[in-house]
Formats: structure tokens, C-alpha cells, sequence
């Protein structure tokens, strides 16, 4: 190029001009990401870190534990069903079968004391979590009624009249499945 050529002088400068808007645009682009990435957090990334995959299994087995111990505690003679197969469906292994070997006795006990249970989760902990198997602790409290409890009076231990009032700690096991996590074992903790 010669310094004396007015036209390559201007082709160049026109290059330049090129080079200068692509950059901007490059820096703008990477600037409103950076932003998005700091006011979104990694949530916005697509990929998931993995902080978020260990913290997306520590919620999942603690909803699993929840839910497994309050569906083993839910209890309503008038509708055994769908309360029965719900422990079936988050349950697996050698606990699932033996659920679903004395879920017919369930039932039948439960008719004729006109047993109703319900429970309440107060606590959880993870006690220990792997790849394949986690262990929880669940504190609940549970209330019954029955045709045992109806001469029950309220107390402080039990604010219902007709019913027994109880506070369990139970060790739930899980086992990550194809399905996600499911309850293999539950155990009273005294």
C-alpha cells in the first residue's frame, strides 16, 4: 500500500470501520451475557454445575423422604387405595415388596378400628447421600384416630379430642432408580 494513493487509504480506513463495529457488537454481546449470568446466577447457563447437580439431589431425596414417610403415616379406612399404592410407587427393593406383601393387612386392620392417621413433618435431615443411595432422618408427628382412641380426652401432649397424638423419628433409606430416588428401607429411630 502506498501512502501517496488516496483510494488505498480509504479502503483501508473502511476495513477498520468494519473491524471496530464487529468488535463493539462482540463486546456488547459479552457484556449483556455477563449480565445476565450475574443478575441469573448459574441457573441461566446451559449446563448444570456440578454444586447444581448435588443440589438438585439433595432436594430431591429430601422431597422423597418427606413424602415417603408421610404416605406410609396416611392412613383413612373409608379409602385405602390410593393411600396404599402411593407408598407402592415411591418405594422400591426389598422394602416395596414388603410393603406390597402386607398392604392387604394394612387395610384390613384399618377397616374395622375405623382407623384414621395423618402426619406432619417436622424435621429433615440428610444424613448421608451418594451416587446410588442416601439415608435420611424425618422427625414427624402423627395423629390417630380410631375406635380406640374416641374416649380420649384432650391433653397437653394431644390437643384433639378422640384421637392419640405421636412423634416419631424414622430412618428412611433411599435408592437412586431409573425413576429417580425411592424409598428401600424405613426404620422407627429411637
Amino acid at each position: 500500500m502506498s501512502a501517496h494513493n488516496p483510494l488505498e487509504v480509504k479502503v483501508s480506513l473502511a476495513r477498520l470501520g468494519r473491524l471496530n463495529t464487529v468488535l463493539a457488537a462482540v463486546v456488547v454481546i459479552l457484556a449483556v451475557l455477563a449480565a445476565a449470568v450475574f443478575i441469573g446466577g448459574a441457573r441461566v447457563l446451559p449446563w448444570t454445575t456440578p454444586a447444581e447437580a448435588a443440589a438438585a439431589d439433595y432436594d430431591e431425596v429430601k422431597s422423597v423422604a418427606e413424602d415417603g414417610v408421610i404416605a406410609f403415616l396416611d392412613v383413612d379406612y373409608r379409602d385405602m387405595d390410593p393411600r396404599i399404592q402411593a407408598v407402592k410407587e415411591i418405594s422400591t427393593g426389598t422394602f416395596g415388596k414388603e410393603y406390597t406383601a402386607i398392604a392387604e393387612q394394612i387395610r384390613q386392620a384399618a377397616i374395622p378400628a375405623q382407623t384414621i392417621s395423618k402426619g406432619k413433618v417436622r424435621q429433615v435431615g440428610i444424613r448421608t447421600i451418594g451416587s446410588k443411595k442416601a439415608v435420611v432422618l424425618v422427625a414427624v408427628d402423627s395423629v390417630v384416630t380410631s375406635s380406640q382412641t374416641a374416649e380420649l380426652k384432650k391433653s397437653d401432649t394431644c390437643p384433639y379430642e378422640g384421637a392419640r397424638c405421636s412423634k416419631y423419628r424414622f430412618k428412611v433409606s433411599l435408592a437412586k432408580t431409573k425413576d429417580g430416588w425411592r424409598m428401600s428401607d424405613l426404620a422407627g429411630v429411637n
